[in-house]
């Protein structure tokens, strides 16, 4: 997400819509050991309705939980809180235009402990206005010579704040090299995941990505892609460990996730895959984009907030 992204008037903080302001933590927090895991989702804006409609709330919230019972930090609230709190805020800030949530949970006091009596966690939830994503038109990647840790180290699939330094460090190399995401390999050497997105090649029609044992996280929109892929387009899909070469040799490569959705990959290490959107890439962002503005099936996915401001 970029850093540009604009302060909003409010943000809802420990149960209550308050100004972005008010919402403080001591410097002197455990949540400074990298302790908090976070979800994050889209919001997308209907004119017609004149309201947002957030895709697989409920399957974010969801894992959004399991990532807390993994990491062991307690949390003083369910699904329905943070869904009426996302909620709550949307109507608040008004905004009429796609927007980015970020429910996060955070261990305030109590770094080695589970005991209610020593343990404090607070939680919060910033909603940013996005536009329409420039990755749509394809990105160039590298292989990052930073590995993503094992399930055994800091497991991936714990979306936790502290996991994403190994891809930051990820980032700025790909940066360096000129390139616009890094793919990072698993201490097996096979490939794992992007800094902020899942991978998928095509080859001889077949669409294949890493399995979600391969140091990944168990990516919503990766099995949003895989659904589409299969029950609604017809192709065939394996889910299997990938060589680092598959990549130069693919017919299409692309990423998935909230922010970048689907976007085609152009290079990889400087070595050209199609120089724009391979016929499958592009019938899954066609479908994709589809569900998501209300024009496609599979509208249970997505869960409607309010109609019209209010004051906080």
């Amino acid at each position: 997400m970029s850093n540009k992204a604009i302060t909003p008037e409010y943000i809802w903080s420990d149960g209550a819509v308050v100004r972005w302001e008010d919402a403080r933590i001591h410097v002197w927090t455990d949540a400074l050991c990298g302790i908090n895991v976070f979800e994050g989702l889209r919001g997308y804006w209907r004119p017609s309705d004149e309201r947002h409609h957030v895709l697989h709330l409920d399957r974010h919230l969801h894992r959004l939980l399991g990532s807390l019972k993994a990491a062991r930090i307690p949390c003083p609230y369910a699904a329905d809180d943070f869904a009426k709190g996302i909620g709550e805020l949307l109507a608040a800030l008004g905004y009429r235009e796609h927007v980015y949530l970020r429910p996060t949970v955070l261990l305030e006091k109590g770094k080695y402990s589970t005991d209610p009596g020593e343990v404090r966690t607070r939680a919060f939830i910033p909603i940013f206005p996005v536009p329409a994503t420039s990755a749509r038109a394809g990105v160039h990647c590298t292989v990052s010579s930073w590995r993503r840790p094992s399930d055994l180290a800091m497991p991936p699939r714990i979306k936790a704040g502290a996991n994403y330094y190994n891809l930051r460090l990820a980032r700025l190399e790909a940066a360096d090299r000129g390139a616009d995401e890094p793919i990072l390999l698993g201490e097996d050497g096979k490939v794992a995941e992007t800094g902020g997105a899942s991978v998928f090649l095509v080859r001889d029609g077949r669409i294949i990505t890493p399995p979600v044992t391969a140091s990944i996280l168990e990516s919503i929109t990766r099995d949003t892609v895989l659904t589409l892929a299969r029950a609604d387009l017809g192709y065939e899909t394996l889910e299997r460990p990938v060589d680092r070469t598959e990549l130069y040799a693919a017919d299409e490569v692309f990423l998935t996730g909230t922010l970048c959705e689907i976007a085609p990959v152009l290079s990889v290490d400087g070595i050209p895959v199609r120089g724009r959107a391979g016929p499958v890439t592009a019938a899954l962002q066609e479908t994709y984009q589809k569900i998501c503005a209300g024009d496609g099936g599979h509208q249970d996915w997505l869960t409607p907030g309010p109609t019209g401001p209010v004051t906080a």
